[in-house]
């Protein structure tokens, strides 16, 4: 990967194609968990950008807030001579995809989410309140495990709850992958779950984005999804949806043909 210097830091990145761009913003732990999305036939037409978030992969770190994180992204795109981009997040990339919309919204053609995590203000705030007496004592027995050095196991008291298998999507992902997220166990561990827990969104950042969005979720039985569609949905009440049967939170990387297609349809009516 290429790198340029954003903020104090080294920024890695990767670009791919031509046409008109789109931004992949990874979630948390797997620096390089989007490649087989971004890889597919069906964005062939894309300027194809990926990047490794601040602390990530290839990129320096620390940690950051979704703020600084989305004004890495505007870096980015400056450096890069790209006006305005497709943003394609997964999980806290669509999150901070969210941030970077709200504040900069002439930066951003479309806005594709990727099953952001809702905070915990709204959660507690409606009928999915119960979700945080599953995700705080998960994330407080990642923490311990992290702390006891057991990174596997760590990330092992974070999905499992949630049914999802981390090792075969970080292999699905590519050669590495596995390693990368035991190596960048930090960054997400110290830096990151905490930015996760205190995220607040609302009605009112989204009030200023003026972008076509798309919601993308999976049926799997999952009681966090039909939380993340009736946040979405409030948010955006126009917005676009697309549910992939079978899939899970990890499909991008183990079905990364069945989620391209869509979005990538989504993506070129976005202009």
């Amino acid at each position: 990967m290429k790198t340029t210097s954003v903020n104090g830091i080294e920024l890695a990145y990767d670009v791919e194609g031509e046409g008109e761009p789109v931004l992949f913003i990874h979630g948390a732990i797997f620096a390089d968990f989007l490649r087989p999305l971004a890889e597919q036939p069906a964005f062939s037409g894309f300027q194809r950008i990926r990047y490794h978030r601040r602390g990530y992969g290839e990129s320096g770190g620390p940690a950051g807030g979704f703020d600084q994180q989305a004004a890495d992204i505007v870096a980015l795109l400056n450096h890069l001579g790209v006006d305005r981009a497709h943003l394609v997040g997964h999980s806290e990339g669509a999150m901070i995809a969210l941030v970077l919309a709200a504040s900069h919204p002439d930066r951003v053609r479309s806005l594709a989410l990727l099953e952001p995590l809702p905070p915990s203000s709204w959660l507690a705030a409606g009928e999915f309140a119960e979700l945080l007496g599953v995700l705080g004592p998960a994330f407080e027995a990642m923490a311990g495990r992290y702390q006891a050095g057991d990174i596997p196991g760590a990330y092992d008291s974070l999905f499992e709850p949630t049914g999802l298998d981390w090792r075969t999507a970080a292999k699905a992902a590519g050669p590495g992958v596995v390693d990368q997220g035991i190596k960048d166990a930090a960054t997400f561990v110290e830096g990151e779950a905490s930015a996760l827990v205190e995220w607040n969104y609302g009605v009112e950042q989204a009030a200023t984005i003026d972008n076509p969005v798309l919601s993308w979720t999976t049926d799997s039985d999952n009681r966090i999804n039909p939380a993340t569609r009736a946040f979405l949905h409030e948010l955006f009440p126009q917005r676009e949806e697309v549910i992939l049967e079978g899939g899970d939170h990890f499909s991008v990387a183990t079905a990364p043909a069945a989620v391209a297609e869509p979005i990538a349809v989504f993506v070129g009516g976005g202009s």
